[in-house]
């Protein structure tokens, strides 16, 4: 099974790095291949709203840069996990540009959820299982439930966590997980 993790290298700390060695090795006794990769400020372009993924090459960003192979690991892999700082209770930018880019990956239809709100379905019928975990150093509770709020309402069946050190966390997290692809719902 392939595992993908998305990073900002503009915020390594050693927190950061205590995270990806844990991730790293939970991954390792789940048996996953896992391929790290890093973005930072300048190495993705931003979203130019042409919605030419859509029309002109469906399911391609019409802006050549890394973001083309981001997404193709994106639909090749098993699980694929965002890990952002908390940033004033959101992503960091580079992370949030990525996210951005992602649109390649939906139709341009929408549906409505459950709860009312609309949405776009996926354009392909089984995607990886989704973890986003921030990740940062004293942070204040309002700014740990923004970034679990927000990223929750924006997708559903992901899993979403913050990291501040504890071990006994990320493991329980992801003992407690199911692996794998899963059905196209975003």
């Amino acid at each position: 099974m392939k595992a993908s993790i998305l990073s900002d290298k503009d915020y390594q700390n050693g927190l950061f790095q205590n995270l990806k060695g844990e991730i790293n090795t939970l991954l390792d006794h789940k048996g996953f291949e896992t391929e790290f990769m890093e973005i930072g400020q300048g190495d993705l372009a931003f979203c130019m709203g042409c919605f030419g993924c859509w029309t002109k090459k469906p399911g391609e960003c019409m802006v050549s840069d890394r973001m083309a192979s981001i997404n193709r690991k994106f639909v090749q892999s098993d699980v694929f996990i965002y890990l952002s700082p908390v940033v004033f209770g959101q992503f960091s930018a580079n992370i949030k540009n990525a996210l951005d880019r992602w649109i390649p990956n939906i139709l341009p239809f929408f549906e409505v959820r459950p709860d009312g709100s609309t949405m776009h379905p996926s354009r392909y019928d089984a995607l990886p299982k989704v973890i986003i975990i921030g990740y940062g150093d004293g942070l204040l509770e309002e700014d740990v439930q923004l970034f679990t709020d927000i990223t929750k309402k924006h997708r559903r069946g992901v899993e979403v966590f913050v990291y501040q050190g504890e071990h006994e966390k990320i493991s329980g997290e992801f003992s407690a997980m199911n692996f794998g692809k899963v059905g196209p719902e975003l």
